[in-house]
């Protein structure tokens, strides 16, 4: 429904039933596989290595059958642990478990299908130069969405990315007893919201316990201020999470084919939290949702980051064949419920591109919402951008939002 068209098993994750794998065929939706190894230095002697090829050539060979399998992977972000997680820089192309034991484990019982030896994969050119290859995980400060790290990353294929958004007033209230009450007295999160943060447990210095803070400030960094009432702060996080879904998204779009795919952290929660998932615990889809479903339409049409003193319009069609449409572009006002129409024309968009269409000339601290209509086949769709979305107004945004019928928050 959202526009998916694969998913990943991470290392960190069970291998999936049979089940799952033929809705996949079924369905059309591919399936990168890691082995079940995450976020860690595994041990390299002979037992171990003799354990890990008997579990790879098992599920290998249970799953190499599924049109939907098409990459496996050695494990997840074990390059990185093996690279300097322990305080100095090793090697990982010496790690003999993806290099030699799972590489030989999918050469032998499936060959047909590339191997990834971690992800991020660091190659020994790049482990020579220091730097990474096209594959990365864009997670860095988790700071404004449009910061220099998201902006100026020069990975073509992002295979993790998130950003933190609150469930719903209705959906805290469930796992709750004072959602209301978000902060001690100190400045440190209660112990109801450091328990639901990813991390089970009292402490604020836990692997996770950064979260609620870290959600905090990113509604800060976008209005300025968090508002006092306990509804009006989770739109406002909502909306910091749904434009930065928006933005990693269209950014890889955009650039296609230089950028040639990404896999955003998650979809759905495990279990009741705040997290970058974009449905709750509890299957109430929070507003990032509905941003992304609209960004993933596979003919879409999407405004580029400003050059110039220009925001360029630019359709991305993924499907195969052209497509034609006709489309409109207005400058909506939040405070007043107007709109004005400043851009429209037709477009033919050739198969598997992303095509320039139209320019439009934007001021240095203006920040406008522009709603972006087209028709294509006799059926409608919508998209929007926020020009310089920074230190904005909280009640011109959600009175936008609310004038172009996407003011979807479910739970409130």
């Amino acid at each position: 429904d959202i526009g998916c068209n694969m998913v990943r098993c991470w290392g960190g994750n069970v291998y999936e039933s049979d089940e799952f794998f033929y809705f996949c065929d079924a369905n059309g939706i591919m399936v990168w596989q890691d082995f079940s190894m995450a976020c860690a230095v595994y041990p390299e002697d002979d037992a171990f290595e003799r354990k890990m090829e008997e579990e790879a050539v098992f599920q290998i060979k249970r799953l190499r059958n599924h049109a939907s399998l098409v990459l496996w992977a050695g494990d997840n972000e074990g390059d990185m642990a093996y690279y300097s997680w322990n305080g100095y820089a090793r090697n990982p192309n010496k790690n003999r478990l993806t290099r030699q034991v799972l590489d030989h484990a999918v050469e032998m019982h499936d060959y047909s299908r590339p191997y990834l030896a971690s992800s991020p994969y660091i190659s020994q050119p790049a482990y020579e130069s220091g730097g990474f290859s096209p594959e990365r995980h864009l997670w860095g400060p988790r700071d404004y969405f449009k910061g220099s790290f998201y902006r100026d990353t020069f990975c073509h294929f992002a295979s993790e990315t998130g950003y933190h958004g609150f469930p719903s007033p209705d959906s805290l209230r469930r796992f709750l007893r004072e959602p209301e009450k978000i902060f001690r007295e100190d400045g440190i999160p209660t112990d109801e919201y450091l328990v639901h943060c990813a991390s089970p447990e009292t402490d604020k210095n836990a692997p996770y316990g950064y979260r609620i803070n870290l959600s905090w400030d990113q509604v800060v960094t976008l209005f300025g201020r968090a508002e006092e009432d306990l509804a009006d702060f989770i739109r406002q996080s909502q909306i910091s999470q749904a434009e930065a879904f928006k933005y990693f998204i269209e950014k890889f779009r955009i650039g296609k084919w230089k950028r040639t795919g990404i896999i955003w952290w998650n979809l759905i929660d495990g279990w009741p939290q705040v997290s970058d998932a974009v449905v709750d615990y509890y299957y109430v889809k929070k507003l990032a949702y509905h941003y992304i479903k609209r960004s993933q339409e596979p003919v879409c049409l999407m405004f580029d980051e400003p050059r110039e003193g220009c925001i360029r319009l630019v359709g991305v069609n993924d499907e195969v064949n052209g497509a034609e449409l006709v489309y409109r572009v207005a400058k909506i006002d939040g405070s007043r419920g107007r709109e004005e129409t400043v851009m429209s024309g037709r477009a033919h968009l050739p198969g598997g591109s992303s095509t320039e269409l139209a320019g439009l000339p934007v001021g240095e601290e203006e920040k406008v919402f522009y709603l972006i209509e087209w028709e294509r086949n006799g059926k409608q769709y919508k998209n929007h951008y926020f020009t310089n979305i920074l230190q904005i107004s909280y009640r011109d945004y959600l009175g936008a939002l609310t004038a172009c019928g996407m003011d979807a928050f479910e739970g409130f």
